[in-house]
C-alpha cells in the first residue's frame, strides 16, 4: 500500500531531502511539493483526503501554523518539520501527529512514520488513547501546558471558543471548543453531557435535586431538557429503592 504525501517548505533543498527519504522507505508517494504555502492551500483543497502532509512553519505569506488550521481536515496525518523547537506546543495545538526538528536523519524520519503506522493512524483508523491524562495550554499563561487527569475532571463548561475545565482542585481556561473536548472524551465512559454548554463526570456527581446537580467541588448545574433522559436513566440504574416514596 502506498501512502500519498504532500510537502510544503519554502526551501527547495528541504523538499528534495524529504522526497529522497520517502523514496527510501518505499511505501510512500510524494504527490506534490510546494515552496509557496498559498499554492499548497489551494491544491490541497482540491485533493482527495491525503495520508500525510509535511509542513514547514516559518514561511513567507502564510506560516505553517496558519496553513495547518485551514487544511488539517484534508489529511489523515500532519507532520511539522521545522528548525525551531519553540513551535512544538503550537504544532500539537493544531492537532499535529508528529514534530520533526531539522536537521533530522533518515532513521529519525522513518521512526516517526513507523510509529504512526503502528498506532493505526496512517491507515485512517481511529486510535484509542489509554493515557490517564492530557496536556492543554492555559489561556492565562500561553507558555504553560497544564496536565489534567481524566479522573480529576469534575465538569467542563463551554463559553464560545473557550472551555473552563473544573477539576477537584483547580480551574483551567483553554482556547478550545466543546466539540473538540467531546472528541477527546469519546472513549471515556464516565463523562456525560447534561446541558449544551456542560459536560460532567458521573464519578463526581454528589446530589440530584429536581433540575439541579451538585458536583463534588460544590458546583451547581442545571440539567438541560434535551439531555435529561440519559441522565435520569443513569441515576435510575444506580438508585437503591428504600420502600418509601
Amino acid at each position: 500500500m502506498k501512502f500519498n504525501c504532500i510537502a510544503v517548505d519554502d526551501d527547495p533543498a528541504n523538499l528534495e531531502l524529504l522526497s529522497d527519504y520517502l523514496e527510501s522507505l518505499g511505501n510512500y508517494r510524494m504527490v506534490k511539493s510546494f515552496t509557496d504555502p498559498i499554492k499548497a492551500m489551494n491544491h490541497i483543497a482540491q485533493e482527495d483526503l491525503l495520508d500525510v502532509v509535511f509542513m514547514d512553519i516559518e514561511m513567507p505569506r502564510m506560516s505553517g501554523i496558519e496553513l495547518a488550521g485551514i487544511i488539517r481536515h484534508r489529511t489523515k496525518n500532519l507532520i511539522f518539520t521545522t528548525a525551531y523547537s519553540k513551535y512544538a506546543i503550537d504544532a500539537f495545538e493544531n492537532e499535529a501527529d508528529a514534530f520533526l526538528l531539522k536537521p533530522y536523519s533518515l532513521s529519525r524520519f522513518a521512526s516517526v512514520l513507523h510509529k504512526l503506522q503502528n498506532r493505526g493512524i496512517m491507515a485512517g483508523q481511529e486510535p484509542v488513547d489509554h493515557e490517564p491524562y492530557f496536556f492543554i495550554k492555559s489561556k492565562n499563561d500561553k507558555s504553560k501546558l497544564v496536565k489534567i487527569r481524566f479522573d480529576e475532571i469534575v465538569a467542563i463548561e463551554s463559553t464560545q471558543n473557550y472551555v473552563s475545565i473544573y477539576t477537584v482542585d483547580k480551574t483551567i481556561v483553554a482556547h478550545i471548543t466543546l466539540t473538540r473536548i467531546k472528541e477527546i472524551l469519546r472513549h471515556k465512559e464516565n463523562f456525560l453531557q447534561i446541558h449544551r454548554t456542560f459536560i460532567i463526570s458521573r464519578n463526581h456527581l454528589e446530589e440530584v435535586e429536581n433540575n439541579l446537580l451538585r458536583m463534588k467541588n460544590g458546583l451547581l448545574l442545571t440539567i438541560g431538557e434535551s439531555y435529561r433522559d440519559e441522565l435520569v436513566d443513569f441515576i435510575k440504574k444506580r438508585t437503591i429503592k428504600t420502600g418509601r416514596n
